[in-house]
């Protein structure tokens, strides 16, 4: 009875021991890249595709609009009903197609290398996974670097496998370099080089000290650093580890450019696009008319520019020191300028600004506004308005008044010219009759010329609609952020790399060498799992709190502190026009009086040569006369 029993207790373990060897590489391919400090690439959706462009109406708050454009960007993304199209990748669709393909060209890489990988071929897994870092290297890393480092742990592991472990080493420290936080599956790594890469991840960690300056010429560009978004140029990043790091630069209108950088200052230096001109115009007809037909003239042509149907448009203006930012935000429909989202608001500068704008950004991507009556509905300030219209109405009533009385004196001087005629010449009634007919003319001829000009303009305040359509002419006002519509579930990041199971054999049978020419065995049927995607998806942030509803009395106080404060800015901008009007006279001022001193001791020289040259011939004569 005993040995039945040994035989059924073998069996047992041995099935247990396959099941386990058959659920170890599907375990470890359900393990993903840890989060970073941003998402690489938020999910695609299938509404329409939407550009982000920022607008700073002063220079000076170029780089908070980049930031701003940004959050703007990933608030498209998480929206999950429109599509986000990066507006550099707009500007330059052959180039972001070129990246695009080396990202699509380093999937294909990585999963021959897992094929490989899964069929022992480990030297076709190595070449394979090195190429995948090759191609990544190429791509958009500022949504590829997790893949990048994806495939160095897999090269590493490849070289664990053939027994190269001075060079799997090198690796495996490169990656910790960049990527403190990357997974290495105990599953592909003896405990030994378990052991040395929780060693080196602590030596990091604990040296991760280095400062990193990052300078961009001509413009400043949205900055991430292997693959997180760090900020907006110039920037100092500190408390990095001292290794190159991978560097990518974003800017509208310049190539995405990408490089490595150690410790210190980095200067890079962006090229412009075929298109950059063109779009710096649009972009500086938009900040010189923010509240007008003008601006969303503009931002059509821009949407036109670009490609795309919508364009999410944010005007930043600024107040003094770390003021909040006053942000007018809103969603075209390129076609016809129909504002699918308006909303105002205040944004805080800095590192607040992700949380401060989520409200404000929400709402403009939650819901789509409807048309009136078939029209599209534009907001500009006054456009169309009641005060517009009532100017309108004013001047038109004035210009007609004009006319009447230039018509009423054109008839007095008429009929003073006809006393005249009859009057005897060169008396007194005739001079008197001849002064005040003239005099008659000329008001005549003054009302008649004024009365034109301001009944055409009344006309055209009045019945001239801005932008056609039906535009809004009630005060921009803070739109609540409504009620968004449902995003599509989003799988949350795991905490480990999805890793191909290791070969069984791989201690058992001998390394092979590197210069081995053996032909590979033949491919097998591509596996059942998909291909991994281009960009992990992110976790889903927490929903926004819900907007609080001012009362009347604090939205008057709102809309009365708005405009003092654009008259503050005003005064501000006439105040500093002034001085620069100033500084620029006494510059040319000193630059003319400087002029006049070179001048006059120039001239002050020649003389002085001139008369040692007339010297110098008399003393020659006398000498020859003396001799």
């Amino acid at each position: 009875m005993r040995r039945p029993f040994n035989r059924a207790l073998h069996a047992t373990l041995s099935g247990w021991l396959v099941g386990m060897l058959a659920m170890g590489p599907a375990a470890a391919q359900q393990q993903h890249v840890p989060l970073r400090l941003m998402p690489r690439t938020l999910p695609s959706a299938t509404g329409p595709r939407v550009a982000v462009v920022a607008i700073p109406v002063d220079a000076s708050l170029e780089g908070e609009a980049l930031a701003l454009a940004h959050w703007a960007e990933q608030a498209v993304a998480r929206s999950g009903r429109l599509e986000l199209v990066r507006l550099t990748d707009a500007l330059d669709p052959q180039g972001a197609s070129a990246r695009q393909a080396k990202a699509v060209e380093g999937n294909a890489a990585l999963k021959d290398g897992l094929k490989a990988y899964d069929e022992l071929d480990t030297v076709k897994a190595l070449q394979s996974f090195d190429k995948a870092v090759k191609d990544y290297e190429q791509a958009d890393l500022s949504r590829a670097f997790p893949l990048l480092s994806r495939a160095r742990v897999m090269k590493a592991a490849t070289q664990v496998a053939n027994g190269e472990n001075k060079a799997a080493e090198l690796e495996m420290r490169g990656v910790l370099a960049v990527d403190p936080r990357a997974t290495f599956n105990p599953n592909f790594f003896p405990p030994e080089e378990v052991a040395f890469v929780e060693k080196e991840r602590k030596a990091q960690l604990d040296g991760a000290q280095a400062t990193l300056s990052v300078r961009t010429q001509p413009v400043a560009a949205q900055v991430f650093v292997d693959g997180a978004y760090r900020g907006v140029s110039p920037l100092a990043l500190t408390g990095l580890t001292r290794a190159d790091h991978y560097v990518t630069l974003v800017a509208p209108g310049y190539v995405v450019t990408e490089g490595r950088a150690r410790e210190g200052e980095s200067s890079f230096t962006l090229t412009k696009l075929p298109v950059q001109q063109r779009y710096a115009a649009l972009v500086e007809r938009i900040a010189k008319n923010p509240d007008d037909e003008e601006r969303d003239k503009a931002l059509q042509e821009l949407g036109a520019l670009a490609g795309v149907p919508q364009v999410l448009a944010l005007v930043v203006r600024g107040g003094p020191g770390n003021a909040p930012l006053t942000v007018t935000g809103l969603r075209m429909d390129v076609a016809d300028g129909h504002n699918q989202a308006y909303a105002l608001g205040q944004v805080p500068r800095g590192d607040a600004m992700a949380t401060g704008s989520e409200a404000l950004l929400t709402g403009l991507v939650a819901q789509d506004a409807a048309r009136v009556d078939g029209k599209p509905v534009k907001h500009f300030a006054g456009g169309g308005g009641v005060s517009r219209r009532t100017a309108g109405y004013v001047l038109l009533a004035t210009g007609v008044a004009l006319l009447a009385g230039g018509i009423y004196f054109g008839l007095e001087a008429s009929s003073k010219a006809d006393a005249f005629k009859t009057a005897p010449q060169g008396s007194t009634r005739a001079e008197d009759l001849k002064s005040t007919g003239k005099t008659y003319a000329l008001v005549a001829d003054i009302g008649v010329l004024a009365g034109l000009v301001s009944a055409g303009a009344g006309s055209y305040l009045a019945f001239y609609k801005k932008g056609g359509g039906s535009s809004s002419s009630s005060p921009p006002a803070s739109t609540p952020p409504a009620r968004a519509a449902p995003a599509r579930e989003e799988k949350p990041m795991k905490e480990a790399l999805p890793m191909p199971p290791p070969p069984p054999a791989a201690k058992t049978e001998p390394a092979p060498k590197a210069n081995a020419t053996s032909t590979p065995a033949p491919e097998q049927a591509p596996a059942k799992t998909p291909p991994p995607p281009a960009f992990e998806p992110p976790p889903e942030p927490p929903p926004a709190p819900p907007a609080k509803k001012l009362t009347r009395k604090e939205r008057e106080a709102e809309a009365k502190r708005q405009r003092e404060e654009a008259a503050r800015l005003k005064r501000e901008e006439e105040q500093r026009k002034k001085d620069e009007e100033a500084q620029r006279k006494q510059q040319e001022e000193a630059k003319r009086k400087a002029d006049e001193e070179a001048k006059r001791k120039a001239e002050e020289d020649a003389k002085r040569k001139r008369e040692e040259e007339k010297k110098r011939p008399k003393l020659d004569e006398d000498d020859l006369r003396n001799y």
